[in-house]
Order: C-alpha cells, then structure tokens, then sequence
C-alpha cells in the first residue's frame, strides 16, 4: 500500500513537472523511486523549497484521485462549495412539465422539493417531472433516501451504507411520473445513490452521462496543519446489495461538461455557429418576446393614412417559442410529454 502510495505521489508529480516544461515523463518506464526525485528537484530546482515540493504533490496526488481523497477544511473547499444549495431552481417547462434543478443532497432536500412542487402544481397542470441531478454532491445518504421517498409507491430496501440498510418510507401522496433523472459526469455521492435508488425502485428512467462513481461513505483523519483529509472508504449500496459505481443511464446523451454548464444557466441557449462552444450564458429571454407596444401599432396606422386611431394587430407577428437547446433535458421533456400521451390514449 505505501509502496503504491509514494509510487502515485512520484508520478504525478513528475507530470505536473513536465506540463510545465521542467521535466519530461517517460510514459513507458515505471514511475521513479519518489525520494529520489524529491532530493534531486530540492537540490537543484531553483527557488523550489521544502513546502512548496510539499504542496505539489499533495495537490497533485489529491487530483489524481478524482474525488476519493479531499481535505476539509482548507480554502478550495470553502470556494468550491460557496453558494451550493439544495434546490437550485424550480419551473414549469413547455407549459406542463416540472422541472426542479439539485445542487446538493442534504437534510432539508426532501421538504424543498415537495415545497417546490406543490407550488408548482398549484397554478399548473404538470404531466411530469424532470429532476435535474448534473452536478449534484453531496454525501448525506439519509437525505438521498427522503428525497427518493416522495416518488416512490411501495416500502422497499433502498440504499445500504455502513452497517444497516435504509427502507423507503413512501409518501401518503407521492409525486406522479412520469419522471426523468437528469445525471453526468459529476453527478456525485448521494447525488449519484439517488438516482440509483429511484431507478431501483422504477419511479424514473436516467438521461445523461455517467456518474463519477463517488457513492461512498467517508472518514475524516485529522492533519498536523488543523485540516482533515477526507477518505472515501466504503462503497454504497443499493437495498439489493448492488455496489453504486458510475451510474449509467438508460439513455444515454453525450454533452460536454462546459456546454452543460451553460445549458443550466438558460436551456434555450443556442450554441455557436461552427464553434464546439456555447455563446456567454444568459439568463435573458427578451429576445423572445414582441416588443411591438400599442403606441407603435397607432404611429403605423398614421403612416399609412389611417386615423381612425384603430388598432389592427394583424401587422404584428406573435414572437417565436422559445425552443429548448439543452440535448439532455430537451430529450426528458420530449419523452415526458410522449408517454403522458399514451397515458392519456389508454384511459
């Protein structure tokens, strides 16, 4: 284990060395002793100290990790977790799907989306829901469980962590399907048992990428320098037993991350013309309305020889419906809308 260990610390670090033109990797020979390494580039690498050898690689081999090894407690975690909540956004798309957007399992995640939704449903007539999970973490599995519960019909296992194993406790009302889950690649954690467990227990089907495989309990070791390094060190588990890995989706719909990212802000966003990325995102739907207003219908009329003071709307041209560009979630409407059809032919 220490062996692997130090071999990882010397490889990234010469990988980090190299990308910044000081040192070469050589992909094809086995990873160099790290004591080795470290002496030489302390010994002669100009204005490279112990500490700052020290903050290469632990950053690097934290990085190389992808997420099984973070520290608590430090200034990237306060930046990356600045302004994450648990609900994101809530709205009505096409005229009758719900659509709720997750930053973050936690605690309250189960009030917040049932809140949201009854608001919802309260001045519209929704036929489904899209549950927006793409870049959702968290690692309160309990919290995974509530939420899973407003969905589900029937009392079942549902997600096993540490040394027992979390039944559903289903709603007296439950959210009606259909039901679309929203992941991608860094859907994490309790993010990623959500999905799994809706899925498990046939409230929704999965659209997207898949997840990072980060559904893992943790354990904080306290560091000499007041942090923590927080280890995931046991998988979670679906009720049946099954480990939660990288959840795959049903139907898979390939996006990279930065177009993602921008489809969140305004999922009418259309990409650049012959560009592979997104134009700045906005929030504004203006270009979308008629700003034509009545005083400008009456000037026209005037132009015309018409002073009757009439308005006639007809020279007017109703704006265009905004269409969503966002693949993932533009599938999850298309599919929630079809099977409310069919739901509808067979009553």
């Amino acid at each position: 284990m220490i062996r692997r260990f130090i071999r990882l610390i010397a490889v990234t670090l010469a990988a980090g060395l190299a990308a910044s033109g000081g040192l070469r990797a050589e992909t094809t020979n086995p990873a160099p002793d790290f004591k080795q390494v470290y002496d030489l580039l302390r010994a002669n690498l100009p204005g490279m100290t112990d500490a700052g050898l020290n903050a290469v690689a632990v950053t690097g081999l934290l990085s190389q990790l992808h997420g099984r090894a973070t520290l608590v407690g430090g200034p990237a975690e306060t930046i990356a977790s600045a302004g994450q909540t648990a609900l994101i956004k809530s709205a009505v798309l096409e005229s009758n799907v719900a659509y709720l957007h997750v930053g973050q399992v936690e605690d309250d995640l189960a009030n917040q989306l049932s809140m949201a939704y009854h608001a919802l449903t309260a001045t519209n007539k929704v036929v489904g829901m899209a549950l927006d999970l793409r870049f959702a973490d968290g690692n309160d599995y309990a919290a995974a469980v509530a939420a899973a519960d407003l969905f589900l019909t029937k009392k079942m296992p549902l997600l096993k962590w540490s040394d027992g194993i979390e039944s559903s406790q289903p709603a007296r009302e439950p959210i009606p399907g259909p039901l679309m889950v929203l992941v991608n690649g860094e859907t994490t954690g309790a993010a990623e048992a959500l999905a799994a467990a809706l899925r498990e227990a046939d409230a929704g089907l999965i659209i997207g990428n898949p997840t990072a495989g980060l559904a893992m309990t943790t354990v904080d070791f306290p560091l000499k320098n007041g942090e923590h390094l927080r280890i995931a060190t046991n998988p979670v588990k679906l009720g049946n037993g099954a480990v939660i890995s990288h959840v795959s989706p049903d139907i898979a719909v390939t996006v990279s991350p930065a177009d993602e990212r921008a489809y969140l802000k305004n999922p009418y966003l259309p990409l650049a013309q012959n560009d592979t990325s997104p134009l700045v995102a906005t929030n504004d739907f203006l270009s979308f309305v008629d700003h034509t207003s009545e005083a400008d219908l009456v000037r026209e009329k005037l132009k015309d020889g018409d002073d009757s003071g009439t308005v006639v709307p007809a020279h007017s041209q109703a704006p265009p419906k905004p269409v969503i560009q966002d693949p993932v979630l533009a599938r999850a409407v298309d599919l929630i809308k079809g099977l409310a059809i069919v739901h509808e032919s067979r009553l």
